[in-house]
């Protein structure tokens, strides 16, 4: 090796050793410092200790605390006091800071270093917002912003099924407003735009288009007294909450689960009842003759009776036998949709006339028609009663009615050759006649009233 060369060697060395030398100082001299080029938030924290850090941060956030965070949406705007609604972790934040490009080995250290230099790293300021402190002001943002999801659902037009598109919803993405305050507190301008996030609808257009609703099946329909204002509200209340109702294939429809529990409470009236033989009024009276109309719907429909029981005694807006009471928790009527298609149950309260529809996939044969045969007729047993406003001697008679023992027939067509087959037997108990006869005594005229 010539003297040239080793010199050159020699010298680059001596570069190498006093460049390995400068890089050892510069590292050490971060030793117990944070790395230079980082920030937490938007307050630089580069070369201090973690003490010099966590009192210049604590004493920056309080001033940034006193003023109004801005929270703006359309033309919305709300005023924002941080002050005692967020608590702050300034341990957790410096320790990130400090620790973040730090390895053992320096020379890893001196590229972290150089690279934040050249690069800036900016760290969260972990915070959270105090439990309950803040919920009135999010709260109130919350309830202007959200908009509640509309879902997809079928209208009804004549005979046709359209399908109405649903709504999505939408509120007010809460993390990303809390986050964006408190990334926002100690920025000059301390404006927050609030995103929102989407509220899908539980039932989409392509849900319904795939429940291949079309035409409908079949309908029934029955009068009532429209001049009874309470029944006619019980009925309508109850129509109401099972227009739109679907049946999936295979499911067993509740009346009263549909429906639910017939209470004052929930606009229910007292109108006429059956109870023990006889009319008294009760909440919710009326609503049998929706239970009734369904029923017979359904046994047009052809589909499965799972639980039904007629009344004590006979109704006038269905024939014989083709009745369905029904009693919240103990008497109830259940059918099975017994088909391979989804059905929609349409319900109408017009004028004085209840009307109940199936749509579905296809229409019920129309050759299908019910007979109800009276077995026998029950004649009214006499009762006598005692009358205290009747004077003696004298007699009042109230005519009973007749009970029956009825039987229910479908009949139907098959291959062009009548069919008939016993959908029910019932009996209906008959009222009885009653004799009252006067208890009440004459007044004597020449009496003397009063104490002597």
């Amino acid at each position: 090796m010539s003297k040239k060369t080793a010199l050159i060697l020699t010298i680059l060395l001596l570069f190498l050793v006093l460049a390995i030398f400068y890089v050892f100082l510069e590292t050490k001299h971060y030793n117990s410092k944070i790395f230079p080029g980082i920030y937490i938030a938007d307050f630089y924290v580069g070369g201090l200790s973690k003490e010099q850090a966590e009192t210049k941060l604590y004493a920056h956030i309080m001033k940034c605390l006193k003023e109004p965070v801005i929270i703006l949406y359309n033309d919305k705007k709300w005023f924002f006091y941080p002050e005692n609604h967020i608590r702050f972790d300034l341990k957790k934040s410096i320790d990130q800071a400090f620790s973040s490009g730090r390895k053992r080995f320096f020379l890893y250290n001196y590229i972290a270093i150089t690279n934040y230099r050249n690069n800036p790293l900016r760290l969260p300021l972990y915070a959270e917002f105090i439990n309950n402190a803040s919920e009135d002001v999010l709260n109130k943002i919350q309830e202007y912003v959200f908009t509640k999801p509309k879902d997809a659902y079928f209208e009804i037009i004549g005979d046709s099924v359209n399908i109405v598109n649903e709504t999505q919803g939408k509120e007010v993405d809460l993390e990303n407003l809390k986050r964006s305050i408190i990334d926002t507190l100690c920025k000059k301008y301390k404006v927050v735009n609030i995103k929102t996030k989407p509220i899908q609808a539980a039932k989409t257009r392509n849900d319904l288009l795939a429940m291949n609703i079309k035409v409908k099946m079949a309908e029934f329909s029955t009068k009532f007294n429209k001049s009874l204002k309470e029944r006619t509200q019980n009925i309508r209340l109850a129509a109401n909450k099972l227009n739109g109702y679907i049946i999936a294939p295979g499911q067993i429809f509740s009346f009263n689960d549909a429906v639910g529990e017939r209470t004052g409470e929930k606009g229910y009236k007292a109108a006429p009842i059956f109870f023990q033989n006889e009319t008294v009024p009760g909440i919710g009276g009326g609503v049998c003759q929706l239970s009734s109309t369904i029923y017979n719907l359904a046994l047009i429909a052809g589909m499965e009776i799972i639980e039904r029981s007629n009344h004590s005694l006979p109704v006038t807006y269905v024939p014989l036998g083709r009745d369905a009471t029904v009693n919240y928790n103990y008497i109830d009527l259940k059918f099975k949709n017994n088909t391979k298609s989804y059905i929609l149950l349409y319900t109408e309260v017009n004028d004085d006339t209840l009307t109940v529809r199936f749509y579905g996939e296809k229409k019920v044969e129309e050759n299908i028609k019910f007979y109800s045969e009276v077995i026998r007729k029950i004649p009214p047993l006499l009762t006598i009663k005692k009358d205290i406003n009747l004077e003696k001697g004298k007699t009042r008679f109230k005519e009973g009615s007749p009970g029956y023992q009825v039987r229910v027939w479908k009949i139907y067509s098959i291959n062009g050759k009548e069919e008939k087959k016993i959908i029910s037997e019932d009996i209906y108990k008959p009222t009885p006649s009653i004799l009252y006869v006067g208890e009440k005594e004459k007044n004597d005229e020449n009496s003397i009233q009063g104490e002597s």
